[in-house]
């Protein structure tokens, strides 16, 4: 499929997604493998959630010159419209490359600052809205995906999904990356919620 008939098919089911309530999937099994972050500290999935009470997965590369800019724009407008009501405690915001090969710290950090991104550090307390951007060995990294359904392949080929999960009851739900900000702060302030 190419480029241009994908963004529209992914805007239509963001407009389908934006429209219903959450549809809840069983929670994926996250491997305990090593991914690395922008400052080349070492994380683990399940101590990416650690804290967390809501957390928003996507994937992005840092070389990603279609999808990947406007989605991360789409997330941070939604994360500040969340942070500016009072909504970012308990929240992570969890972004995992999809381009071991050509991602590591320094392009992650570089990725950070293009978009402005608040960066968790180990040894936080709770998510508070902070940004975890993950890389890794490729086995590893391809592990981490595929707990999302996420194939092994060119990196520009990888789903514009999102993963949100209610962490306190274990519940997961999916939905466009490139849902309207305002519809995602909704479904991310419907899960604090539930």
């Amino acid at each position: 499929m190419n480029l241009r008939r994908r963004l529209c098919a992914t805007a239509l089911l963001a407009a389908a997604g934006a429209a219903r309530s959450a549809d809840w999937l069983a929670a994926p099994a996250l491997p305990a493998v090593p991914l690395k972050d922008a400052d080349g500290n070492t994380w683990t999935l399940p101590q990416a959630l650690e804290g967390t009470r809501v957390v928003v997965v996507s994937f992005f590369f840092t070389g990603c010159q279609t999808v990947c800019p406007p989605q991360t724009a789409l997330l941070r407008e939604a994360r500040q419209q969340l942070h500016v009501r009072g909504r970012s405690h308990g929240l992570r915001w969890l972004a995992l490359s999809v381009d071991p090969l050509g991602d590591g710290p320094a392009q992650l950090r570089d990725y950070a600052r293009r978009f402005d991104l608040p960066l968790a550090r180990p040894g936080q307390r709770g998510a508070d809205g902070e940004w975890l951007l993950l890389t890794g060995e490729r086995a590893a990294t391809q592990r981490a995906l595929a707990a999302f359904g996420v194939p092994p392949g060119a990196p520009g080929e990888h789903p514009s999904l999102l993963w949100l999960a209610d962490t306190a009851r274990g519940r997961w739900t999916r939905s466009s990356s490139l849902n309207p900000p305002e519809a995602l702060a909704s479904l991310v302030a419907s899960l604090q919620d539930a």
